[in-house]
């Protein structure tokens, strides 16, 4: 892939990733205060209990994992399709 291929394939599925995060961190806000009627916990406040902080760990993680692990793959679809190229594996992976 050229330069300047690989600097859109960069602003490409980086802007994909920032707005999926920034929904999943949404989701999983209100998911939390959803199902536990509390607002999400701070993990690294000491006054959190640890359950709730192990908790909003384990969900945040898998929720963001999950998360990143489809926009990857729908930003590579994407780009093979409009481009005729697959991404470099090295470009694939777009981690915040």
């Amino acid at each position: 892939m050229s330069l300047t291929r690989n600097l859109m394939w960069n602003a490409y599925s980086g802007l994909l990733t920032a707005a999926t995060m920034f929904v999943a961190h949404k989701v999983l806000d209100t998911t939390w205060q959803t199902v536990t009627g509390d607002e999400a916990p701070d993990p690294n406040d000491p006054a959190t209990p640890a359950r709730d902080a192990v908790l909003w760990a384990i969900a945040s993680g898998l929720g963001i994992g999950v998360s990143q692990l489809l926009v990857n793959r729908f930003a590579a679809r994407r780009w093979e399709k409009f481009t005729g190229e697959t991404p470099s594996p090295r470009r694939v992976n777009v981690t915040m």
